[in-house]
């Protein structure tokens, strides 16, 4: 996936042509019924409604199409995330909200729980090892936000050299996310509003400001 095609999935609903669109969502939806490695190219096609040329002339081999699905589903879990936070302008709710809404998205994604009941080690596979685009679109998303924010935010100073780095600020908040996803049964404890609340404004909130 080039660099051009994660920018245009940041916008699952418009960076993506309707034809792909269906056959991305019919892998999705054949990799939560039989699991990924159960799943070929003539099923997701027969799903899709398309033939088997077809499906590999617009997105490539099985390999590509499993990337692709999990970039635009990783797109659609960012839209939501954005359209949770249209509307509010002080920096210290906004990243509240936006860390609550997020992670509550990604450890409750059905789509994710039924993979992960279907075929757990090849989805948890495709969650570490295999998740590098899904990083890099998360890391671009964080990367224009934070920008966004300390460019409005009255109290943002110049910010520490050392934390002032914003893609580097983003990879780090975006495999933080991974994390909590993986192993939500660790440490940190977020399970209610006011967990979020105090995890978000003690740690994320001075690093966000910079």
């Amino acid at each position: 996936m080039t660099d051009d095609g994660v920018r245009a999935l940041i916008g699952a609903d418009e960076g993506v042509a309707d034809a792909d669109a269906r056959i991305l969502e019919a892998a999705l939806e054949q990799f939560a019924l039989t699991g990924i490695r159960k799943t070929s190219t003539d099923d997701i096609a027969h799903r899709a409604g398309v033939n088997r040329a077809t499906l590999y002339r617009r997105l490539g081999t099985k390999d590509d199409v499993v990337r692709a699905a999990y970039l635009y589903e990783a797109a659609r879990v960012l839209t939501h995330i954005e359209r949770s936070v249209e509307g509010i302008d002080e920096l210290e709710e906004y990243v509240v909200t936006f860390f609550t809404v997020t992670v509550r998205a990604v450890r409750g994604n059905p789509l994710l729980e039924r993979m992960l009941r279907v075929d757990r080690d090849e989805t948890l596979r495709s969650l570490t090892i295999g998740a590098g685009d899904v990083l890099t679109l998360a890391t671009a998303f964080l990367a224009d936000k934070i920008s966004t924010l300390r460019a409005s935010d009255a109290g943002a100073g110049d910010g520490d050299a050392r934390l002032g780095d914003v893609d580097a600020l983003s990879a780090v908040l975006a495999r933080l996310t991974q994390s909590l996803l993986l192993t939500p049964d660790g440490p940190p404890r977020l399970d209610d509003d006011e967990e979020f609340r105090v995890f978000a404004t003690a740690l994320l909130v001075p690093l966000i400001r910079g």
